[in-house]
């Protein structure tokens, strides 16, 4: 097994252990005895469990958002369609229990650990900001929106799309949103961030 290979057998075996058991309830040993190998070994890759906690972190969002980063929309289609067919992969990433567990567990530790919430917010909610900010930005200069900043812009629209569902998970609200309260969350944040919300624009949202 190379090191890389050791590396990323450790990360995944850390990042299992820590959602199924928070941060204070893993130790170093925890993760050895599920890996395998040498005390040494786990020591030469990561120094602690705090650096382990963080690389896992970054790890997890990395995997998962994968199908995000690699989307790419078909070119005989138009914006609404992209953007909602985006919406749904930020969906599957982010509404996910393991998604969610992560996201408490992050949240839970990253006043006394800056760094850990640092490295999610960047491997994860920024990372995918971006992706959906290159497509506002092909869409704006190609005149088809007018957004000033596509970053924020994105960030917006994705609060639009998935903010109340995400929210109504992370709190463990009784009422869950299903699959097509869900889609349709993205279809209506969608059509009111291309085209408004005041009657005079059309069919209603």
């Amino acid at each position: 097994m190379t090191a890389a290979d050791r590396r990323k057998l450790i990360l995944n075996a850390a990042g299992e252990l820590f959602i199924a058991r928070g941060y204070s309830g893993v130790t170093m040993e925890d993760v050895l005895a599920k890996v395998g190998g040498s005390k040494a070994t786990l020591y030469r890759h990561f120094a602690d469990k705090a650096e382990l906690f963080q690389a896992a972190v970054e790890a997890l969002c990395d995997e998962w958002s994968k199908p995000v980063h690699t989307f790419t929309a078909p070119p005989d289609v138009d914006l609404t369609t992209t953007l909602t067919a985006l919406g749904g992969h930020f969906a599957a990433l982010v509404l996910t229990p393991q998604a969610i567990a992560l996201h408490r567990l992050v949240t839970a530790e990253a006043e006394r650990m800056p760094e850990v919430g640092r490295a999610f917010f960047e491997h994860g909610p920024s990372a995918g900001q971006r992706v959906l900010a290159k497509y506002l930005q092909q869409a704006r200069d190609a005149g088809e929106i007018d957004v000033s900043d596509p970053v924020r812009a994105a960030a917006q629209l994705f609060q639009a799309m998935l903010g109340d569902a995400q929210m109504r998970l992370l709190t463990n609200s009784p009422y869950k949103p299903d699959d097509d309260e869900v889609q349709e969350s993205i279809a209506v944040a969608v059509r009111v961030f291309l085209y408004g919300a005041t009657a005079s624009r059309g069919d209603a949202l």
